[in-house]
């Protein structure tokens, strides 16, 4: 809370959850607005003013995505954007699934952490925030399918939410060097990707 930080905050919680909270490393319930007010301006004065992004791999809640497609007029009305009013001032949260579905991820990596990765070791890693979200998305949505005994052909469909009054660019800055793979063609990495548990 007392150092020094960039141009922006960037956190990746990756736990289990439920819609509007993620589970601590003793299994109970971490509300997210607790989490924002822990890193708040009053609580952190070095994060005062700048952006905030954040990245949550995690369980809103148990129903499954069987990916169909449906044209429709209206949906009904849901109560489940409550606890985004509880979201900091400049500030973006990009969720792995929609609210009250699962995420899925197996022993080695999720679907949405890898597509995650995988935007960022690409040129995509030079848009400004909400593009690239845009972008994660896109990867998730056509690029990724559960695998295995249970949950063959289920899908998951990230989501963000910003209140960001600026353009942010995160990755923008050029690196050096990487430890990764070129993942340019995500039809070759994501979609090859087996997922066996939730």
């Amino acid at each position: 809370s007392r150092a020094e930080h960039g141009k922006c905050f960037v956190s990746i919680l990756s736990s289990h959850g439920e819609d509007g909270c993620i589970m601590d490393c003793q299994g109970q319930a971490l509300k997210l607005t607790r989490i924002y007010k822990i890193l708040s301006s009053e609580r952190c004065p070095h994060l005062a003013g700048k952006p905030k992004i954040f990245f949550i791999q995690a369980c809103r809640g148990n129903r499954f995505d069987d990916g169909i497609y449906l044209e429709t007029d209206s949906a009904p009305e849901e109560d489940c954007f409550s606890h985004y009013l509880s979201i900091p001032e400049n500030t973006a949260v990009m969720f792995s699934c929609s609210p009250g579905y699962v995420s899925f991820s197996n022993q080695w990596e999720s679907m949405f952490l890898k597509a995650l990765l995988e935007v960022l070791e690409g040129e995509e890693r030079k848009l400004k925030v909400t593009k690239l979200m845009t972008w994660i998305n896109w990867k998730v949505a056509f690029f990724c399918e559960a695998k295995g005994t249970g949950y063959k052909g289920n899908k998951e469909m990230p989501c963000f939410v910003t209140n960001m009054v600026e353009k942010v660019y995160p990755f923008k800055q050029d690196r050096e060097c990487s430890d990764y793979p070129d993942h340019s063609n995500p039809t070759n990495t994501i979609q090859s990707s087996v997922h066996d548990a939730v």
